[in-house]
Order: C-alpha cells, then sequence, then structure tokens
C-alpha cells in the first residue's frame, strides 16, 4: 500500500484512529511525568472509553533512596493524571519502579500490557538539538563509550543511549517527549521536513479536535503541493478541525517570536535530525516537542 494511502485510512475513513489507544507513558522525572500525562490527555481526549494509559515512573537507586514515603511520592506523582483521565474515560496503571535497564523495562512492559504506543518523556536539559547532534557526531565516528562521557557526561550520555536503543528496538510507534517547560498545547507547530514526517498527521489531528487548539503545519518539501492525495487529506483535516489546522505560507520566513509563541512542536524522527542539522538560528529555541517514530518506518 503507498505511504499517502496508508494516512488515508488512518484518518479519512479514521479505521485506526477509531481504535482504543493503549499507550505506555515512560518517564524518570516528575516534572516530565506530569507535563506527558497532561498532554497523552490532550491528544486521545477523543478516543474511545476503552483507551488507557499506562504510567511508568523508572528511578535509578539514587532516586529510589530518596523518596521516603512512597504512597505521598505516588500520590504526588499520579493524582492529578488519574484525575484527569478518569475524567476523559481512560483506564489508568501506575507504576514506579527502580531499574537498571530502562530500556528492557519499557519495552516488557509494553508487551505484558498489550501496548499500541510508547510515550518516552525527557527532559530538555538533556534531550536537547545540540546534545543530540554530538550524540549522533559521536555515533557516526564510532567512537568509545570513555569519549561520549568525556564529551557529555554520564548521565547524558546513558539517557541518550536509552533513547536510541528504544528506537531501534521498539516495534510499536514511539514518541519521543523533549519537555520544555511544558505547561499546555494550544498551540501547535508542525515541521514537514521529509515524507515520512506526514505520519504526524494522526497525532496534530488528534490534537486539533480540542477547541483550544490551533495547529501550523510548516510544509517545507512541498509535499501537499507535489502529492494530490496528500493534499486531499490535509483538506480533510482542515474541515474536520473546524480551520483550526492552517498551512503556513513558504513565501514568508519563520522568525524566532513566532516559534516562541508555540507551546509544542510534533515532527517526525527523521525531520527532527534534518531540523537540526539546519541552519536555522531558532532550533536552540523549540518549545516542548513531541518526536514520533511510527511503526511503518522502523
Amino acid at each position: 500500500m503507498e505511504f499517502a494511502d496508508i494516512l488515508s485510512r488512518r484518518i479519512e475513513g479514521e479505521n485506526e484512529l477509531k481504535k482504543p489507544v493503549n499507550a505506555l507513558i515512560c518517564f524518570s522525572k516528575v516534572k516530565t511525568g506530569k507535563a506527558l500525562g497532561a498532554l497523552i490527555n490532550k491528544m486521545v481526549r477523543f478516543k474511545p472509553d476503552k483507551s488507557s494509559i499506562t504510567l511508568l515512573n523508572l528511578i535509578d537507586a539514587e532516586q529510589a533512596q530518596q523518596i521516603q514515603d512512597e504512597n505521598i511520592y505516588k500520590s504526588d506523582l499520579f493524582s492529578d493524571i488519574i484525575r484527569l483521565s478518569e475524567a476523559n474515560k481512560l483506564s489508568v496503571r501506575t507504576f514506579v519502579k527502580q531499574s537498571d535497564n530502562y530500556v528492557d523495562d519499557i519495552l516488557r512492559t509494553a508487551e505484558e500490557y498489550n501496548c499500541n504506543l510508547v510515550l518516552l518523556g525527557i527532559g530538555n536539559s538533556v534531550f536537547n538539538p545540540s546534545l543530540w547532534s554530538q550524540y549522533l557526531k559521536l555515533k557516526d565516528e564510532n567512537v568509545v563509550d570513555e569519549f561520549y562521557y568525556q564529551q557529555l557526561g554520564t548521565k547524558v550520555t546513558s539517557s541518550l543511549k536509552n533513547v536510541s536503543t528504544l528506537l531501534n528496538r521498539n516495534k510499536l510507534s514511539t514518541g519521543i517527549f523533549a519537555e520544555n517547560d511544558y505547561s499546555d498545547a494550544n498551540t501547535i507547530f508542525v515541521p514537514i521536513l521529509t515524507k515520512e514526517d506526514a505520519f504526524s498527521f494522526p497525532y496534530f489531528y488528534q490534537m486539533a479536535k480540542n477547541p483550544d487548539v490551533s495547529v501550523t503545519v510548516w510544509d517545507a518539501i512541498g509535499l501537499m503541493e507535489t502529492w494530490q492525495k496528500f493534499q486531499k487529506l490535509f483538506q480533510f483535516i482542515i474541515k474536520k478541525t473546524d480551520g483550526r489546522v492552517k498551512l503556513w505560507d513558504n513565501d514568508k520566513k519563520i522568525e524566532l517570536d513566532f516559534i516562541q509563541q508555540q507551546d509544542l512542536m510534533i515532527i517526525g524522527f527523521s525531520g527532527w535530525e534534518k531540523l537540526i542539522a539546519s541552519a536555522l538560528s531558532w532550533t536552540h529555541h523549540l518549545p516542548s516537542a513531541l518526536i514520533i517514530k511510527d511503526k511503518q518506518t522502523l
């Protein structure tokens, strides 16, 4: 089946969109977990009642020692997310797990609870354009681990290796949520820099169903102009969201002040790597980002 037809079936026919979401939400930091919990609720609010989220807080030994009362810790971490999820008719599972191998525990949990989407939350101080670019460069040079640690630090290196390993091993659709002072997602920016970035369509479409959300799509490669099927699909999304999704005028330059007005960026993983390798100055001032690697592109 052609690439455009896969998306058309997901959105126009809404065959995929009508299926319940069973999302695994993974994170280490409390702030990131709360932000990701709020984001996934906004994304799946209009999904069927049987949708569910599994919240997995993975912590290391040092974090575990800092928890004085596990019940108080879990209540502070999960209570707001649980209330919001129950209001949206989502079932919720919650886990706090000390882990020596984050990737194995994520994959094991996803399989055990039959998840169809994995979202990994990670702070912007660890996963950002500058650090990921450095990591990719070192990876291409096949340097030894000690050089990673010298250049990036032990903690950052470990986190970025976990991201890379999860993307390579996970056979489900995967999203990396790079949290950067997230509070809500009312204004969303969606760059299309590669054809595969169009797999972000179902995600921003779900977000744009919320009446308080507006989405700006930057079709930098002329996907809608070149492919009639994509143009038709985009018009369908505009109609279904009452015009809250719009296309950026490519005759205008994207300026920093526009980027600073955005709450969230949604982008495909190939587009993300292309974006951060570009000479655009505003890539160092991005909002929180949801970076999608769809199962069709794995």
